[in-house]
């Protein structure tokens, strides 16, 4: 690795990807804890709300901010939707994607910004299972996701295994803006889709622990939603074998990435 990170148009340091479904309860606060918390960083950035078809005014209702902006889908669409919405829109060196209730708060964003841009990891992921990490109970159907998306690399990836669900995600630019092309799951198996193009690109991953500070009410039909998981996440191989993946930018990335002997 050599911790060489792309510049982008405005020279953005930190872009922020909220992806929200009906959360104007919160999302004014949540917003505005996350433009705080950037401010006192020092860095120029971003906060992108993308709005996955809310019907309580969840756009409306974001922190007013001249770096805080909202992107609105027309349709629920789902969490896979919006965080592609907001990554292909981002600008940032760093861009990072987290829940709207902003579950592990914002210590985590320095640590990604570190890890990414001090010393050279492609991604950096949220793992509530990792020593010192601290989290409530999962909601069912992200207990169950995780369960088989570690079936799924039990079975069809060499390597680690990883807390696929939580929301907690971090990619250099340019890595975010090639990987974010290639993804077509809609709904919460996305982060299994991403975890597993970041492992076939063979691009390096950081864990890192994460505190639970908020949870806010799910939004999800367990079992519907769970079996679209299923459906999805049984869907990726196919698609690599198909070579509905291919991206050579993410190939090169890797080649100029790694160490030269």
């Amino acid at each position: 690795m050599n911790g060489s990170v792309t510049e982008h148009p405005g020279n953005i340091g930190l872009s922020i990807v909220m992806p929200a479904y009906n959360a104007s309860a919160f999302i004014h606060d949540t917003t505005r804890e996350v433009s705080e918390a950037l401010e006192e960083m020092g860095i120029l950035w971003e906060v992108i709300v993308v709005d996955d078809g809310s019907r309580d005014g969840t756009s409306e209702a974001v922190f007013g901010h001249a770096q805080v902006r909202s992107i609105r889908l027309p349709l629920n669409m789902g969490k896979g939707a919006a965080v592609r919405a907001g990554m292909l829109s981002a600008r940032g060196k760093v861009r990072i994607f987290t829940d709207a209730d902003l579950p592990y708060g914002t210590v985590p964003f320095k640590h990604a910004v570190e890890y990414i841009e001090c010393r050279g990891f492609h991604a950096v992921i949220g793992d509530r299972v990792l020593p010192g990490s601290e989290y409530g109970h999962s909601s069912a159907l992200r207990s169950t996701i995780s369960r088989i998306a570690s079936l799924v690399f039990r079975t069809l990836v060499t390597g680690g295994m990883y807390d696929t669900q939580c929301g907690f995600k971090a990619f250099r630019g340019d890595v975010a803006t090639e990987l974010f092309k290639l993804v077509t799951i809609q709904r919460f198996a996305v982060d299994v889709e991403v975890i597993y193009l970041l492992l076939k690109y063979h691009l390096d991953i950081k864990r890192i622990q994460v505190r639970q500070q908020n949870e806010s009410p799910s939004t999800v039909h367990v079992a519907r939603d769970t079996m679209r998981a299923i459906s999805d996440i049984c869907r990726i191989r196919w698609k690599w074998m198909r070579k509905r993946y291919d991206s050579p930018a993410l190939a090169k990335i890797f080649l100029e990435d790694s160490p030269q002997y």
